[in-house]
């Protein structure tokens, strides 16, 4: 019995790529993680999606099935961040009233924190 060659689908970090794997499962579409042992032995390997992400693979053979499902993820994980998170947001301090990137917590300026 031939075996169907896997095709990579999505790369990413470990919550991403599992959500996606069971995404694609709940759709009907046989799917598999590889290289999760990096991810879980070195993450800080596989942020930004570099070469050593998490990769999601699915069968050649359902790949057009898979496609829709990957779109729609890839789109919303572009436009929606995680309910109640501001990350990414930036932010005016309360204190001085100097802009802030999103990713910080205290305010670069005062070292005020994130009213």
């Amino acid at each position: 019995m031939a075996t169907v060659p896997l095709v990579i689908v999505y790369a990413g970090g470990t919550a991403d790529t599992a959500i996606l794997r069971d995404l694609l499962e709940a759709a009907g579409v046989s799917a598999r993680l590889g290289d999760e042992v990096m991810g879980t032995m070195a993450p800080y390997m596989i942020a930004g999606g570099t070469t050593a992400a998490i990769k999601v693979l699915v069968p050649e053979d359902q790949l057009d099935e898979a496609r829709g499902v990957v779109v729609e993820f890839a789109e919303r994980a572009k436009t929606e961040p995680e309910p109640g998170s501001t990350m990414g947001q930036s932010w005016e301090c309360p204190c001085c009233h100097e802009s802030n990137d999103g990713s910080f917590d205290i305010c670069w300026n005062c070292q005020s924190e994130r009213a």
